[in-house]
């Protein structure tokens, strides 16, 4: 995931070589407490109707959980062993179906024409876009939010290349029908939103 890291643990200053390694430093503490479900899903819930979903670089599965509620059987792709250790338990626990997959997405080719469902949150990789536009079957959802330029206002010195550009999402899924598009969305204008269907 080197260009693409999620919330680009580099600007914590963490001392360790490689992505994963950063990942699972940070997924390895125990003390750390599942995220609240992204809003984006919560307000929009009433659009999802069960099928093959993907949760694209999905940290402690909160989301991959909540859609696998809803009637999706959820691939779970991250590349921390630690952080999926807490969704595959709590799947478990809950008798959900959500498959953990440890993969770097630098290097892990997405299905294509699989998924009725993809969610992508915090996670930027502009080269990755047409392998998530590609991996979604026809009539298929794109669940996306992500920091966007403005982030920087929040967190001074984050990486801007991990950051959306003026314009938002929309013009990164050309083959989408657009549902919703926030290009400067959330309390600081920090985010960007996007729902689009697949043809």
């Amino acid at each position: 995931m080197r260009g693409a890291s999620r919330r680009a643990l580099v600007n914590e200053g963490l001392p360790v070589k490689s992505d994963r390694d950063r990942w699972e430093l940070k997924y390895a503490d125990q003390s750390r407490s599942m995220p609240e479900v992204d809003r984006l899903l919560i307000d929009h819930q009433h659009l999802l109707i069960g099928g093959r979903a993907m949760d694209v670089a999905c940290g402690l599965g909160s989301n991959a959980l909540f859609v696998a509620e809803r009637g999706y059987e959820v691939d779970a792709i991250d590349i921390s062993l630690s952080a999926l250790s807490e969704p595959a338990r709590e799947a478990k626990r809950r008798g959900l179906p959500v498959r953990p997959i440890v993969a770097d997405l630098d290097f892990f080719p997405l299905p294509i024409g699989l998924y009725d469902l993809v969610l992508v949150f915090l996670f930027f990789s502009p080269s990755l876009m047409q392998h998530i536009e590609k991996a979604l079957r026809p009539g298929g959802l794109l669940f996306y939010s992500t920091y966007n330029f403005r982030h920087t206002s929040v967190r001074p010195g984050f990486d801007e290349k991990y950051l959306v550009p003026s314009g938002g999402l929309s013009r990164y899924f050309p083959g989408l029908a657009v549902v919703l598009d926030e290009p400067d969305a959330g309390d600081a204008e920090n985010l960007s939103r996007l729902i689009g269907r697949k043809p």
